[in-house]
Protein backbone atom coordinates (compact mmCIF):
# COMPACT_ATOMS: atom_id res chain seq x y z
CA UNK A 1 0.00 0.00 0.00
CA UNK A 2 2.77 2.39 0.55
CA UNK A 3 3.43 2.45 -3.21
CA UNK A 4 0.08 3.54 -3.86
CA UNK A 5 0.15 6.34 -1.54
CA UNK A 6 3.42 7.35 -3.45
CA UNK A 7 2.15 7.03 -6.78
CA UNK A 8 -1.17 9.10 -5.36
CA UNK A 9 1.40 11.42 -4.12
CA UNK A 10 3.40 12.03 -7.04
CA UNK A 11 0.26 12.03 -9.40
CA UNK A 12 -1.90 14.62 -7.48
CA UNK A 13 -3.07 17.67 -8.63
CA UNK A 14 -0.54 20.74 -8.26
CA UNK A 15 -2.54 23.38 -7.36
CA UNK A 16 -0.80 26.78 -8.81
CA UNK A 17 -0.97 25.05 -12.99
CA UNK A 18 -4.13 24.28 -11.78
CA UNK A 19 -4.84 27.98 -10.86
CA UNK A 20 -2.64 29.23 -13.86
CA UNK A 21 -4.56 27.39 -16.28
CA UNK A 22 -8.21 28.35 -15.39
CA UNK A 23 -6.67 32.25 -15.14
CA UNK A 24 -5.56 32.24 -18.51
CA UNK A 25 -8.19 30.69 -19.75
CA UNK A 26 -10.46 33.05 -17.82
CA UNK A 27 -8.28 35.94 -19.70
CA UNK A 28 -9.01 34.24 -22.86
CA UNK A 29 -12.64 33.97 -22.67
CA UNK A 30 -12.51 37.39 -21.33
CA UNK A 31 -11.02 38.89 -24.52
CA UNK A 32 -12.83 36.84 -27.06
CA UNK A 33 -15.77 38.29 -25.79
CA UNK A 34 -14.58 41.88 -25.84
CA UNK A 35 -13.52 41.36 -29.48
CA UNK A 36 -17.12 40.85 -30.01
CA UNK A 37 -18.61 43.93 -28.75
CA UNK A 38 -19.40 46.94 -30.73
CA UNK A 39 -16.99 48.89 -29.04
CA UNK A 40 -14.29 46.96 -30.06
CA UNK A 41 -15.47 47.35 -33.58
CA UNK A 42 -14.88 51.07 -33.85
CA UNK A 43 -16.86 53.23 -35.76
CA UNK A 44 -18.33 52.21 -38.74
CA UNK A 45 -18.87 54.95 -41.47
CA UNK A 46 -20.95 54.31 -44.98
CA UNK A 47 -18.40 54.88 -47.23
CA UNK A 48 -20.31 56.99 -50.34
CA UNK A 49 -19.04 55.98 -53.90
CA UNK A 50 -18.21 58.60 -56.57
CA UNK A 51 -18.02 57.94 -60.01
CA UNK A 52 -15.99 60.27 -62.43
CA UNK A 53 -15.68 59.98 -65.72
CA UNK A 54 -13.59 62.85 -67.89
CA UNK A 55 -12.85 62.68 -71.52
CA UNK A 56 -10.37 64.53 -73.43
CA UNK A 57 -11.03 65.55 -76.52
CA UNK A 58 -7.24 65.03 -77.85
CA UNK A 59 -8.19 61.16 -77.49
CA UNK A 60 -11.01 61.15 -78.93
CA UNK A 61 -10.99 60.99 -82.96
Amino acid sequence: MSNLNEIAHRHGRDRWKDAMFIAAALLLTAISIGSLTTKAKGSVTDHKWEVAMFETPELIK
